[in-house]
C-alpha cells in the first residue's frame, strides 16, 4: 500500500519534495507578498486554468517506476468523479488496482481479483479524486494557509500548508515565477495508525492538451527512494467504462 501511494503521488500530479538540503540556510527568507488565495489562483492558472482543469474528464498516464535496480511499467487511468485504475508489474508480478467510485479492488500475481479492506479503500478514494485538492479546496473541506515565502534551491517559492478533510497534511512549495510545484511533503497515518511522511520532487514540466504535467519525479517513503518517468499522457481520450469495473472471476491477467 505504501509503495502504491508513493507511486500514485509521483505519477498523478503535483510536485513534491523533501527539504532543500541546506541550500537555503544562512540566507534571509523572502517576504510573502501575496495571499494564499492569490497564490492558489496563480498556481491553477499555471496548470492550464481552473476552467480547463474542471472541464477535463479523463486522463491516462503511461510510465515507468524505478526502485533500486528494478524498473516496472505501469498505466494509470482516471475518470471523473473518482474512478481510478492502475495496472502494471511489481517485482516481476502483474497487478491491477481499481477504485470504481465506491469500492476498491485488487489482483496480484495469479490471485483472483477481490475487494480491498475498507481502510485501504478509503485511501484509494482519496487518491482517485480527479481534481487536485487545491481546486475548490474550501468547498471540499480542505484548509489552505500561506506559511510564507522561502528560498528553495536559490529561488523564491511560496510555501502553502494544505490540511485535507481527511486530516492528512501537505506542505507545498510553488515557484514564485512559474507557480508550478517545486516541493511537497505529505504527512498521513498508515493502516496501522503509524504516522508517515512522504517526500516528492517533480521536474520536466510539459504541456499536454492545454494542461501542464511533470514528466519526471523522485520520491522517498520509509527510506525507500523511487523515480517515475512518464512516457505519455492522454487528456480526454475515450476510456472503456469496463476499465473501472471488477468481477471476482477476473484475474490479474487483465494487466498483461
Amino acid at each position: 500500500m505504501q509503495r502504491w501511494i508513493l507511486t500514485m503521488v509521483l505519477a498523478l500530479g503535483g510536485a513534491a519534495g523533501c527539504d532543500d538540503g541546506g541550500e537555503g540556510k544562512g540566507r534571509a527568507a523572502p517576504q510573502a507578498d501575496m495571499t494564499a488565495e492569490q497564490v492558489v489562483a496563480k498556481h491553477l492558472a499555471a496548470l492550464g486554468g481552473e476552467g480547463k482543469l474542471k472541464a477535463t474528464k479523463t486522463l491516462v498516464f503511461r510510465g515507468e517506476y524505478q526502485e533500486g535496480g528494478a524498473v516496472d511499467a505501469f498505466v494509470a487511468y482516471r475518470a471523473r468523479p473518482n474512478k481510478l485504475r492502475k495496472e502494471g508489474t511489481h517485482e516481476g508480478k502483474a497487478f491491477v488496482k481499481i477504485f470504481d467510485g465506491d469500492k476498491g479492488w485488487l489482483a496480484e500475481g495469479d490471485a483472483p481479483m477481490g475487494p480491498v479492506p475498507a481502510d485501504h479503500a478509503v485511501k484509494m478514494k482519496q487518491y482517485a479524486e480527479f481534481d487536485d485538492a487545491l481546486v475548490d479546496a474550501a468547498a471540499r473541506g480542505h484548509k489552505v494557509e500561506l506559511v510564507g515565502a522561502e528560498d528553495v534551491k536559490g529561488s523564491k517559492a511560496y510555501h502553502l500548508q494544505l490540511t485535507l478533510a481527511s486530516g492528512d497534511v501537505e506542505q507545498r512549495w510553488l515557484d514564485a515565477t512559474t507557480f508550478l510545484d517545486v516541493k511537497r511533503t505529505v504527512t498521513f497515518k498508515d493502516k496501522a495508525g503509524v504516522q508517515k511522511t512522504k517526500h516528492v520532487t517533480y521536474s520536466d514540466w510539459r504541456e499536454v492538451g492545454g494542461l501542464k504535467f511533470s514528466f519526471a519525479s523522485e520520491g522517498e517513503l520509509d527510506g525507500k527512494l523511487g523515480k517515475v518517468k512518464i512516457l505519455s499522457i492522454e487528456v480526454d481520450g475515450v476510456i472503456d467504462p469496463s476499465k473501472f469495473t471488477a468481477q471476482l472471476s477476473n484475474t490479474v491477467a487483465m494487466a498483461r
